[in-house]
């Protein structure tokens, strides 16, 4: 997770409700358990689970915007 600090990313998440979204992401920090993102769609810093990541890919396409 460490790798992803700094870069546009594409999040696939299942949140603590069973709802699952794709989100595309700037990782800024990681911790043990959660990290923080850049959230382009919500415009805002969020805290994600680790545990509820479903996938996590560097985007290829540059800053996403949705």
């Amino acid at each position: 997770m460490q790798g992803y600090i700094g870069k546009d990313s594409q999040l696939i998440y299942n949140d603590s409700k069973g709802n699952v979204s794709i989100r595309n992401i700037r990782v800024m920090a990681v911790g043990k358990a959660r990290f923080m993102a850049y959230c382009y769609k919500a415009q805002s810093v969020h805290t994600f689970r680790k545990s509820g990541v479903v996938d996590l890919e560097v985007s290829t396409y540059g800053k996403a915007t949705g």
